[in-house]
């Protein structure tokens, strides 16, 4: 898998330009945009670990965006910091209020920064993260790297299992073949989007009937979905 991404959505061409290299030089993926519009598109597309949200934009506005993207499923458990050169009680109440799970002001340490991301990542990797994950009879380790469906071991190819894994922790959510193209097979440049369709197509064979939770979902990519019984144990 890939290194921990993050996208950066500010209109100031320094601070973008700043925070993106700041990221980069600790070893994370960082994507820069300069709108609200754009910011939008690039975190669905990208599905990323965090983004970093300036509150003063065009467009529609970090706070409108942080909204956006709390209403939006694929999202609504997205790590967010807003940025701000606002400092009153009331712009955090806002910001907070929207769903933001941080808030700093501009200016800003750098090493303040880098702590916040740290803190922030390495809560919503507890929150996701689990050696074995349970799905409507299917049991899934990742320290053996083991399937088991219905009491009996299923053998996946690496990628197989990794696509797997991606669909148990996104329950519901549509990933897109540029998604799995970028998190699974980090942009391979023999990989094509007719060879993420035959994994998945081997995928499911290899699960059989529980292979039809995969579904596909037309001009937008494919969709684990469990079954509400399944849902509600949760």
């Amino acid at each position: 898998m890939v290194e921990n991404k993050i996208v950066i959505v500010d209109d100031d061409d320094d601070i973008r330009s700043l925070v993106k290299d700041l990221l980069e030089n600790e070893n994370y993926k960082a994507i820069a945009c300069r709108d609200t519009d754009e910011g939008y598109k690039r975190i669905l597309k990208s599905l990323p670990d965090l983004v970093i949200l300036d509150v003063k934009m065009p467009e529609i506005g970090g706070i409108e965006l942080c909204r956006l993207l709390r209403e939006t499923p694929e999202t609504k458990n997205l790590p967010i910091i807003m940025l701000t050169v606002e400092s009153t009680e009331m712009d955090k109440v806002i910001g907070l209020g929207v769903g933001a799970d941080d808030y700093i002001t501009k200016p800003f340490s750098n090493k303040e920064l880098l702590a916040r991301i740290s803190a922030l990542l390495r809560r919503a990797k507890r929150k996701e993260e689990s050696n074995v994950l349970e799905s409507d009879g299917l049991v899934m380790n990742l320290d053996s790297r083991s399937v088991i469906l219905n009491k009996k071991e299923i053998e996946l190819r690496p990628k197989e299992f990794d696509l797997l894994h991606t669909f148990l922790l996104k329950p519901n959510f549509v990933l897109s073949r540029d998604y799995i193209l970028e998190n699974i097979f980090e942009y391979n440049v023999a990989v094509t989007t007719r060879t993420i369709d035959t994994h998945i197509k081997n995928l499911r064979q290899s699960l059989g009937n529980w292979g039809k939770k995969i579904e596909t979902v037309f001009g937008r990519g494919f969709k684990f979905v469990p079954s509400e019984k399944n849902e509600k144990k949760k």
